[in-house]
């Protein structure tokens, strides 16, 4: 099998077998099989195209091996670890994208894991969030951030990471078994979409219960009964589960959870994190901005963009979590706090893009000595942005760089509340502004009509937790042997992709410390 890189493929052209013959000088029946394992968009000059890398069987392959872009290659495969003997029946907590993959790879190995999730089933979580929506009445155990699918699931599903690791190859190949597209499996910047995400949950989770694994709902982790520094169960708001293996994989927003850890003697430290807006533009203008005259082309998908910048100050700002057609969304799980988050269906066919621009936030402009004020440090910005009924403040860019009111907005905000326009300076540090004022003055030069186009909406304060939990080269906390901290809620991932990632990285540890024990 050879890898052949650098494909090129005219925005008109269907790409096949020919395509690949005409790259490499063969004739297209010498071509017995391929398969895409990248295609990405060039831009970069005036006649865009797509570019693609295959795996191909070809007759005669060492004929070609030597021609530029052309390479030995194989498939990426992951395999199980199987593991049927333990003690106990290992418990996770959570069921976000890092809980669910480590229950996954648990339950393929013939673990029959426990999942407890404090939240609801993702059918009556989304009836809760478009209530909150629609109302403004907040139900603080099924929002955004709680329930089946974590906060991933209310997003834009960008699958962005990309590498070697063959569990990377596992988690698009069960987002594909469980309903997405086959495109994501090579595809540069693949996402998925809330309206897709909600069904691949739902599909993940039956997989995890027919093969003998058990998921409970609303069912919240309380506390760790420990002795000797070893874990021998948990407490929940429904009863004991004894318990040695506990992954837990409780998200970045559970801060009572972390009190309460923190509180029993779990190792915890202080970690940076960031906050910010979401900025809305007209997708037509970004479509415009980064396909040109191609702009509307039916073999283009909205456009997205990525943007960094290091303020005079030295801090680091940068876009994140881009939605191209997409909307901003209260992502709430405290009554009386306000933050924003984006998300974006399948289609991504919204009149709007939206995009966090985040300002890094340094553990020194919090840490007091405990290593949980991060929270507060995000509490205090969110009570700060909270308006009656989760009414979001916003402000148009250019008037925020000038620090006055915006009489009226550039366009129509996508957030489904209402939107109160006010100086949004208030709203941060005097050091965050400054960095987000020469942030926007940058963006504007790299895309057109960034600030004298552009609208904010606050807060965004919640793309990462402000803590991390150490934990060895065997994935085990420093403080508790049997607990397995993981995912973003534990410091070590970073969007949905990693947090699967890490979520079976875990699973993978308990199943070999069973076997090392056998």
């Amino acid at each position: 099998m050879i890898k052949i890189n650098q494909i090129h493929c005219g925005l008109d052209e269907t790409f096949s077998k020919e395509t690949i013959a005409k790259k490499i000088g063969c004739k297209t029946e010498d071509i017995l099989s391929f398969e895409i394992e990248r295609k990405s968009l060039d831009a970069r000059k005036q006649n865009l195209y797509f570019s693609y890398s295959v795996l191909a069987e070809v007759r005669n392959e060492k004929k070609y091996i030597r021609q530029k872009d052309v390479s030995y290659g194989e498939r990426i495969i992951y395999e199980n670890l199987h593991c049927d003997n333990m003690k106990q029946r290992p418990v996770v907590a959570g069921f976000g994208p890092a809980g669910m993959f480590a229950a996954l790879i648990l339950a393929e190995g013939g673990c029959r894991p426990i999942v407890i999730e404090r939240g609801k089933p993702v059918e009556e979580r989304t009836k809760d969030v478009q209530s909150f929506f629609q109302t403004g009445v907040l139900n603080p155990e099924s929002n955004v951030q709680y329930g089946e699918g974590g906060a991933g699931t209310f997003s834009d599903g960008k699958l962005t990471t990309r590498s070697k690791d063959p569990r990377i190859r596992k988690v698009f190949a069960e987002f594909v078994e469980a309903g997405a597209k086959e495109e994501i499996l090579y595809d540069a910047l693949p996402h998925v979409g809330t309206d897709v995400l909600t069904a691949i949950v739902r599909n993940i989770r039956n997989k995890i219960i027919r093969l003998g694994g058990e998921i409970l709902f609303e069912t919240k982790l309380e506390s760790l009964r420990i002795q000797n520094h070893t874990l021998e169960g948990i407490m929940t708001n429904k009863g004991y589960i004894p318990c040695e293996d506990l992954i837990l994989c409780i998200g970045h927003s559970a801060a009572e959870s972390y009190e309460t850890l923190y509180k029993q003697g779990i190792t915890m430290m202080p970690k940076d994190f960031a906050v910010g807006v979401r900025v809305e533009h007209l997708q037509s203008m970004i479509d415009r901005n980064q396909y040109g005259e191609y702009a509307g082309h039916p073999a283009l998908h909205a456009a997205s963009y990525r943007l960094t910048y290091r303020a005079s100050n030295g801090r680091g700002v940068y876009s994140f979590c881009m939605c191209p057609g997409g909307v901003v969304i209260p992502s709430c799980s405290e009554e009386g706090q306000l933050v924003v988050n984006g998300m974006s269906n399948s289609k991504r066919n919204g009149k709007n893009a939206n995009s966090a621009i985040l300002v890094q936030v340094y553990t020194k402009d919090f840490d007091k000595g405990n290593p949980l004020d991060g929270f507060q440090y995000q509490k205090k910005l969110e009570k700060g942005a909270f308006r009656y009924s989760y009414n979001a403040p916003s402000q148009n860019i250019s008037d925020y760089l000038q620090k006055q009111i915006s009489d009226s907005l550039y366009l129509k905000s996508s957030y489904p509340r209402e939107v109160v326009t006010e100086d949004l300076h208030h709203l941060f540090p005097k050091e965050i502004n400054l960095a987000m004022e020469e942030a926007f003055m940058d963006f504007d030069h790299k895309i057109k009509g960034f600030a004298s186009k552009g609208i904010m909406v606050g807060m965004e304060s919640r793309s990462s937790a402000p803590v991390r939990m150490p934990r060895n080269e065997t994935g085990v906390s420093l403080s508790c042997e049997g607990l397995y901290p993981c995912g973003e809620g534990a410091g070590y991932a970073g969007g949905i992709v990693s947090s699967a990632v890490d979520g079976i990285k875990q699973a993978e540890n308990v199943m070999k410390k069973a076997v090392i024990l056998r």
